[in-house]
């Protein structure tokens, strides 16, 4: 019986962790019986059939899998799950900014980011890129919060300065950003055209220039958003191009959504190198549209798969890439000749591997040893078969997962 750990200490565990089961570390091909050694935050060996010694975790009908990352989550949206509120920009004046205003206390904040944390963790969920609040403690909320859980985090404060009640503006973004830390990364997150002035813009494009920071924002999530954005910055030629005059384009640059795009977008994008984060559940709850995966093919614009909390309504990476697929469907039942449609080993591929190296987490993904020990043991829903991604795709609730390893400490799902 496996004794849970109640926290994550920042201590190395006293000795070697063993997991055992069928490793599943890459979708397309068949999982292999083994096991694999986990030692100081790292998998340290990895081995064929039965392990070298008691098994913390796993069994033969388990299944050893990479962690889920999450490529674009609001972490102090949690509360607000559910609750619909119209179009973007009512929903966000009506549900989510009160909601984040809740994070000017710094204790509340604190409690916040843990309760958020756990939640990811809950699902499977070992790392992510998001947003915080405008706060400025929000960062060292979420950093604190990070270690005594420490999922692999990319996140910044959102930055803006107009368009959101007077207590979530006036918060000057941090300068310096925090230095790089082994498990956390402070990104440059301006909310989104409408939430930011054209000089904000051009001062965390320049922060980001300087820095090397992730550029994470929202693009074209609406066509009511584009047609403001469009007002706002008349001088613009687009959204996209609001973004480019700021110098905010680039490999290290991701955006949310991108729905509503002309052709000279999709060309800019994938001139500049930079990334999308499709977010499906979002997209449906608020109506805002489906994302064409084809044209994002056809530009070879790289493409993550993110939650969206609380747009998205679920953290469950693998229920998000069912949402993906189920979206390219109706896309392509629509009418439309062109759609592409992943396959689901496609899907389970990006919520791990993909979205990992594309965050440049190179060290996640597989189960080899050097990489990080963000592992997950998992109960097969049905028969291990040649359908057993699909089934983890199609079939996924969290009750499946048996224990979360999160950088080589042991939790319990729970």
């Amino acid at each position: 019986m496996v004794e849970w750990t109640a926290r994550v200490d920042n201590a190395p565990p006293s000795s070697p962790l063993l997991l055992s089961g069928l490793l599943l570390d890459d979708a397309r091909s068949a999982p292999s019986a083994g096991w694999i050694e986990i030692d100081r935050g790292r998998i340290t060996r990895r081995g064929s059939g039965s392990p070298p010694g008691r098994s913390a975790a796993g069994g033969p009908e388990r299944i050893i899998a990479p962690g889920f990352i999450d490529a674009h989550v609001h972490l102090p949206q949690f509360p607000a799950i559910g609750c619909d509120a119209g179009s973007l920009l009512t929903w966000l004046e009506q549900t989510i900014f009160p909601v984040e205003a809740t994070w000017a206390d710094p204790a509340e904040a604190a409690r916040a980011a843990a309760r958020g944390l756990r939640r990811l963790a809950g699902s499977g969920t070992t790392g992510f890129a998001g947003f915080l609040t405008s706060h400025r403690h929000a960062v060292e909320a979420c950093r604190n919060a990070l270690a005594t859980l420490p999922l692999r985090a990319i996140a910044g404060q959102a930055a803006m300065d107009r368009a959101a009640p007077t207590d979530l503006l006036g918060q000057p973004v941090l300068r310096p950003l925090p230095a790089p830390e082994p498990r956390f990364e402070a990104s440059v997150n301006p909310r989104f055209a409408v939430a930011c002035s054209a000089s904000l813009l051009s001062s965390l494009g320049g922060l980001a220039g300087l820095t090397g920071a992730l550029v994470h924002t929202h693009l074209a999530e609406q066509r009511d958003e584009c047609a403001l954005v469009a007002r706002l910055f008349p001088e613009a030629t687009s959204y996209t191009d609001v973004y480019d005059r700021a110098g905010l384009l680039g490999p290290r640059t991701l955006v949310a959504h991108a729905l509503h795009l002309g052709p000279a977008e999709w060309a800019l994008l994938a001139a500049r190198g930079v990334m999308i984060a499709h977010c499906p559940t979002a997209n449906l709850f608020l109506e805002s549209g489906i994302f064409d995966l084809a044209a994002a093919r056809r530009h070879r614009i790289p493409v993550l798969l993110g939650s969206d909390i609380a747009a998205g309504a679920d953290p469950a990476m693998p229920r998000v890439a069912r949402a993906m697929l189920d979206s390219a469907h109706a896309r392509r039942a629509m009418g439309d000749a062109h759609a592409h449609v992943p396959t689901a080993a496609d899907a389970w591929e990006m919520i791990t591997r993909t979205n990992a190296h594309l965050l440049g987490w190179h060290d996640h993904g597989r189960l080899r040893p050097g990489d990080a020990a963000d592992v997950l043991v998992i109960r097969p829903p049905g028969p291990v078969d040649p359908f057993l991604v699909s089934r983890l795709i199609y079939g996924w609730e969290d009750a499946l997962l048996d224990a979360v390893v999160i950088d080589g400490r042991l939790v319990s799902p729970a």
